[in-house]
């Protein structure tokens, strides 16, 4: 069961909970509530492992686009070397390497937004989805507390 399912659970249980008349109080199984508030525990930390893994994840891409453009730079580097020995294309390798350097270059760009475009999307549904867990949590804990007359 997941956080959410476990949360709508305890939303349940204090809705469906009896009321003690005139006071507005609710009757609710301590072991119950206490339990639902464990599970709830134990899933956060899963949670937080899948957006850490999403974070190396980020990191592991952007490392490879980054490896990717040097080789790019690299092979460039080498087809430039290549045609400035002969002399009649010298102009032409300049032209090529730079071409290929930006190439690289834009693609690394690319793959780099895009990288941080995708983590940024997971991690804000992250984040609303502990807010909205957090929240939940809270309105459960203040329905659990006496209310003053």
């Amino acid at each position: 069961m997941d956080i959410f399912d476990q949360l709508d659970q305890l939303e349940a249980m204090l809705e469906q909970a009896p009321r003690i008349p005139l006071t507005g109080k609710l009757v609710l199984s301590e072991d119950e509530v206490i339990e639902l508030i464990e599970q709830i525990r134990h899933s956060l930390p899963e949670e937080i492992r899948q957006a850490r893994w999403l974070v190396r994840e980020r990191q592991r891409y952007l490392k490879e686009a980054e490896e990717e453009a040097r080789k790019l730079a690299e092979q460039g580097q080498s087809y430039a070397q290549k045609l400035v020995e002969e002399h009649e294309v010298l102009k032409l390798a300049q032209q090529k390497a730079q071409e290929i350097t930006a190439q690289a270059q834009k693609a690394a760009r690319e793959i780099r937004a895009g990288a941080n475009e995708y983590a940024e999307g997971v991690l804000g549904r992250l984040e609303e989805y502990l807010t909205q867990a957090l929240s939940s949590i809270r309105q459960g804990r203040e329905a659990l507390k006496p209310k003053e007359q």
